[in-house]
């Protein structure tokens, strides 16, 4: 007996009937994979072989809407599981960076997830280093151009990478990964029309890499100085200290680009007061790479360039700042989250 509106498969398909406006409706799905079509499907999108499979019966092997399939489904996947878990902590993650190739533009932001293992994941760290690319391609809410410009995360997140918003890339990732993941935070120095004069460089410790040149780490810094640039040489050598500095803010955590800023900060700011400028000040700390304090480092490339340089800018942005942890689970408890 056959069920009511099915008809039994003939020449090796299932048909399915469908009723419309009172006239017979057919469609038919392939019940055979060509295996060339998944194996190509899979290059292109590495999902499951289940998932590649499903999508090439759906759109009757045909690869180009097979990927249609598959990101739409993967989307709605996302959707579902971002609203299960958007009240879980994300107190992990990654902090990327990215610098254009003239040195005048850079970017940071920090993507948080839920556990260290995602954090590392190719995928996770290949869409922060996409979201960096993204928030320097034009400036955020204003701010000084030659300074640390925060971005509204947003704002942030309308923006396009490739045929999907930010935004939804971050749900479709979701649904792949399965823990909440919070675009939390990010920010520009420069901008791409900048004088030679200005230079700006980026470093991420404890990175991770990911495709081609993507990597993200668990602390970021950038630093921008400024310095009457006369020769390519004088570029290379502001180009590595600027690069050196940065490793400088990661490591050493100052609060505080110059000691003038330092005092205009102990106004009205009793804590300040307790603080040691060689502790807090940038300039003040012991360069990381010897040679005296970082303003005396300075000081011996401005004399070797014959012009002064100075610090314009710096930020630095490590995983998980301010975000309460929770309390670690079981393993047991732990495999029952990431099933739900």
């Amino acid at each position: 007996m056959v069920p009511s509106g099915r008809l039994p498969c003939l020449f090796g398909k299932p048909t399915h009937i469908f009723r419309q406006a009172g006239s017979l409706c057919r469609r038919e799905y392939a019940t055979k994979v060509d295996i060339r079509a998944l194996k190509q499907l899979r290059e292109l999108n590495p999902v499951s072989i289940t998932k590649a499979k499903e999508a090439l019966i759906q759109m009757n092997n045909d690869i180009g809407k097979a990927l249609e399939w598959l990101d739409k489904d993967a989307f709605n996947t996302g959707a579902k599981k971002a609203e299960k878990v958007k009240d879980r902590a994300a107190a992990e993650g990654a902090i990327a960076v990215h610098v254009n190739d003239d040195l005048t533009c850079a970017s940071i932001v920090e993507l948080g997830c839920e556990t260290d293992f995602v954090a590392r994941n190719t995928m996770f760290v290949d869409l922060a280093s996409a979201i960096a690319c993204s928030a320097m391609q034009t400036p955020i809410d204003g701010g000084k151009v030659d300074g640390l410009t925060m971005a509204n995360p947003d704002e942030l997140a309308k923006r396009m990478l490739e045929s999907r918003s930010v935004a939804d890339t971050i749900t479709e990732t979701i649904g792949r990964l399965g823990e909440n993941i919070v675009l939390r935070r990010g920010g520009t120095i420069g901008w791409s029309g900048a004088p030679d004069s200005f230079v700006v460089n980026g470093y991420v410790h404890g990175g991770v890499s990911g495709t081609g040149s993507a990597s993200a780490g668990k602390i970021g810094g950038l630093v921008a100085v400024r310095g009457n640039i006369r020769s390519d040489e004088h570029r290379k050598a502001l180009s590595q200290l600027t690069k050196r500095l940065a490793q400088q803010v990661v490591g050493y955590a100052p609060r505080y680009a110059t000691v003038k800023d330092w005092q205009s900060a102990q106004t009205g700011n009793a804590e300040a007061h307790n603080e040691s400028p060689d502790i807090v000040v940038l300039e003040a700390q012991q360069f990381l790479f010897g040679g005296g304090t970082v303003g005396e480092v300075l000081t011996k490339i401005s004399d070797e360039i014959g012009a002064p340089v100075s610090i314009v800018s710096f930020v630095r942005f490590e995983r998980g700042e301010g975000v309460v942890k929770p309390a670690r689970p079981n393993f047991a408890e732990e495999v029952r989250r990431q099933l739900a």
